[in-house]
């Protein structure tokens, strides 16, 4: 890859911006369209109302909308370049407002690749750059699509180039192939449309690609494991959704079939139909999606770096430096936690950021054994944390809790007083009843709440865990505690009670970590670890 060679996105990138306003017209339109198209024999009539008069006016506006949202990203798509400048990243979009961004490559935290139905069928993927910036670590910081060959390419130089930066030798440094003066193994050039791969021809990039594409990984989950885990992920809200909402849609259908102008009552109900089942088969995925989204899960360690991929209709594929891991999440949803089942996460930045990859899975559902035999392979650093156990909260916790719990019932009681005002007493039975639910519930939380709540400190690590009915443990070393606070109300100070929170280096969603209740000298344990260990320069 020549220095300071500039080139393009792939020209799919303008469908992939453009192609979810067609859909969202689509799911506008469809519904009206069926509702006013009464008898079959109208269609006609209708598709000559839609090209005359107001009609014609609208079907212009909206096609002259999409023609000018299609032109500017084509625009926008022609006037953006990206390139390699001196180890940084530059991307310049050279439109009406120019702008100029430039990430420097010793600053990437994580190179993510993925690649969705359509970019398997076009053959293209997206490569998703992320740094170590709490500023952007809520969204990714890059996302560049070429074809998957160039994509691979450019991912490995940019891997050589860190770590060259970090002092590293692995294949690449065996075979000698980097020159003092810094050229590329690498040759070829990307065109500007990005359609090109560059060919990784040298003894360097064929043995560094060799060890990172390789097919030998370290766990490499089956069918039997894949079931496993989405059975130990099912949500059990999300499947009692599923099946009030089955059974909603088919009260309502038998209801539309015993009407007899049969057609005519399903185009009238076409609208409350179809959100029906989009509510079904929202929820009916939400309840599987873990038994098709993890397929062919693998993991590889590749010397001091991770290797993920995963993925069937949309393939994942992360790989993340081990030291700019913050820290490990050992989950138990509420099956799980009845089965005995454990599953592992890694918190950084750039794992977690997008709103459709809120997990970052390092180990599928399995028992405790398993968990703490592929941790040791994957994550030997994380190995401690494992095995660290958490001190369950002091039963005094239960005063401090009262605060917040006479708060609650004064609110409960206010608006059982206000609902009886406003029935005039007729609803009494029903009030009373609501209410209790309400009380009952929050009890039933609290003492879930008591019996998964806890705190460990060891000599590197703080763990905590956090649940209801599931449960989450949280473990982080010392040194990468961005900064912690601990809190006390009244009584829990003379109960000698205190809480904490804990701030990451990470998304938003896992930045901040809540510490239960504790009552021995654990903020002193943690002040201490944070002291004690060197800050690591990620």
């Amino acid at each position: 890859m020549e220095e300071n060679k500039r080139f393009r996105n792939h020209i799919s990138i303008v469908v992939e911006r453009t192609g979810g306003i067609l859909i969202a017209l689509l799911i506008i339109l469809v519904p009206q369209l069926l509702e006013n198209m009464g008898d079959i024999r109208n269609i006609t009539e209708i598709g000559m109302q839609l090209l005359s008069g107001n009609g014609m006016l609208i079907n212009l506006g909206i096609f002259l909308v999409l023609f000018v949202l299609v032109g500017w990203q084509v625009f926008v798509w022609a006037k953006t370049y990206i390139s390699i400048q001196e180890n940084a990243i530059v991307i310049e979009r050279e439109t009406l407002n120019r702008k100029k961004d430039t990430i420097g490559i010793r600053n990437i935290s994580n190179i993510n690749v993925e690649q969705n139905l359509f970019e398997m069928l076009i053959g293209t993927c997206k490569l998703k750059l992320d740094t170590n910036s709490r500023s952007t670590a809520d969204s990714t910081d890059v996302k560049i699509v070429l074809k998957k060959e160039t994509a691979l390419c450019f991912k490995q130089e940019i891997m050589r180039q860190m770590q060259e930066m970090s002092g590293e030798r692995q294949a690449g440094a065996k075979a000698g192939a980097v020159s003092a003066a810094g050229t590329s193994p690498i040759h070829g050039h990307f065109q500007d449309d990005g359609r090109t791969a560059a060919s990784a021809s040298s003894p360097a990039a064929e043995g560094y690609s060799a060890e990172i594409q390789g097919e030998e990984f370290d766990i490499h989950a089956d069918f039997g494991e894949i079931l496993q885990h989405g059975f130990f992920s099912i949500n059990i809200i999300s499947l009692a959704i599923l099946l009030i909402g089955i059974v909603g849609t088919v009260t309502t259908v038998i209801g539309i079939l015993n009407k007899p102008d049969l057609m005519q009552s399903l185009l009238g109900a076409a609208t409350g139909i179809i959100a029906a089942v989009v509510i079904v088969f929202s929820a009916l995925w939400d309840t599987v999606k873990d038994f098709v989204r993890y397929y062919d899960f693998r993991t590889k360690r590749v010397g001091d770096k991770l290797h993920i991929k995963y993925g069937l209709f949309k393939k994942i594929e992360y790989m993340v430096p081990v030291d700019k891991i913050q820290g490990l999440k050992i989950r138990q949803s509420f099956i799980a936690r009845m089965g005995k089942r454990y599953m592992a996460e890694i918190v950084n930045v750039g794992m977690g950021d997008d709103k459709a990859e809120k997990d970052s899975f390092l180990i599928l559902y399995g028992t405790e054994e398993k968990l703490k035999e592929r941790l040791y392979i994957l994550l030997p650093e994380f190995a401690g944390a494992a095995e660290l156990k958490t001190d369950r909260l002091p039963a005094s916790v239960w005063a401090a809790w009262a605060v917040p719990g006479v708060v609650y019932t004064l609110c409960v009681i206010a608006s059982a007083a206000a609902a009886y005002a406003l029935f005039d007493g007729d609803y009494t039975i029903w009030v009373l009843i609501a209410a209790s639910v309400m009380e009952l519930f929050f009890l039933a939380g609290m003492i879930l709440k008591y019996r998964t709540d806890g705190t460990g400190t060891g000599e590197e690590f703080l763990k905590v865990s956090r649940g209801y009915f599931g449960r989450n443990y949280l473990a982080v070393r010392y040194q990468n505690i961005q900064y912690v606070k601990f809190s006390q109300n009244p009584v829990a100070r003379a109960f000698g009670l205190k809480k904490g929170e804990v701030h990451l280096l990470a998304a938003s969603t896992n930045s901040i970590h809540t510490i239960p209740y504790f009552k021995n000298d654990t903020d002193e344990k943690i002040k201490s670890g944070m002291l004690s260990f060197p800050a690591r320069v990620v």
